[in-house]
């Protein structure tokens, strides 16, 4: 009976994983077996946590508590087993290992509580703060260094007065604030989207591959946001207005040299 353990263990870890801090944005990249896997080693620890919680449990609470004409009973197995007996178990011996296998169950679950419980404090020992929003910049942080342009999107986002320049598959390029990158699922990470406040966008010539801008945002007075498919851009760079200034100094007749009053 008690080998069937493995099921709960498993949904635990599995369950550990969405709610655990850290791995919960990690949980994307963890594919086909490496899932299996690693929901197996976050069950276990939960049961590792929760089997000497119940022998403690089992051996150090004490039966019942009183309180002056009330009795609360506190001898969990021994009531499952009862009531696994009264609903027809074939013994003693089967009904108590059916108690044990629900007591662990239900302890392997929340156990799965107290990793991410322990997960907020490992992020604290490490950055000195208990604000999930911070922590959870710091984290996504690290996980998107691996990629040049998760790492250049990501950081772009958090400075206000910073703005990137996107070229698109189809030459069209944006210069605007990056919003979001999206939050992570359980296939898809935080870059498969990207949100931006555009400043301008134009196109690059075929020739030249110049940029020529056509269209300023800032001349409608509302907050327009575009959602981008992070796999259509081909190139990112963070957009310098002085550089812009100096390579663009002649601005077209009828442009309106946009750049210089939003910088």
């Amino acid at each position: 009976m008690l080998l069937f353990l493995i099921f709960p263990v498993l949904v635990a870890g599995f369950f550990a994983c969405h709610i655990h801090p850290i791995h919960s944005y990690k949980l994307h990249r963890y594919e086909g077996q490496y899932l299996y896997l690693k929901s197996a080693e976050l069950g276990i620890k939960c049961f590792a946590i929760a089997l000497p919680t119940a022998i403690v449990a089992h051996y150090w609470v004490p039966d019942s508590i009183s309180f002056h004409y009330f009795s609360i009973n506190l001898y969990l197995s021994a009531q499952l087993t009862d009531a696994m007996n009264s609903m027809g178990a074939t013994d003693n011996s089967e009904a108590a290992k059916l108690a044990w296998f629900f007591i662990l169950s239900a302890l392997t679950f929340l156990a799965a509580f107290v990793t991410k419980a322990w997960g907020h404090i490992s992020l604290y020992r490490r950055f000195g703060t208990w604000s999930s929003k911070i922590t959870k910049l710091y984290v996504i942080g690290e996980i998107l260094s691996d990629s040049p342009l998760d790492d250049l999107l990501f950081k772009l986002s958090l400075h206000k007065d910073k703005y990137a320049m996107l070229t698109m598959r189809d030459r069209k390029v944006y210069v605007g604030k990056v919003i979001d990158l999206g939050e992570p699922t359980e296939t898809n990470g935080m870059d498969q989207d990207i949100s931006i406040m555009p400043l301008m966008s134009g196109y690059r010539d075929t020739d030249t591959l110049k940029v020529e801008f056509q269209t300023f945002y800032d001349e409608i007075e509302s907050d327009i946001y575009l959602s981008l498919r992070q796999d259509a851009i081909i190139s990112a760079t963070e957009f310098n207005f002085e550089a812009y200034r100096k390579w663009n100094a002649k601005v077209k007749d009828g442009q309106r040299d946009t750049v210089d009053t939003m910088a």
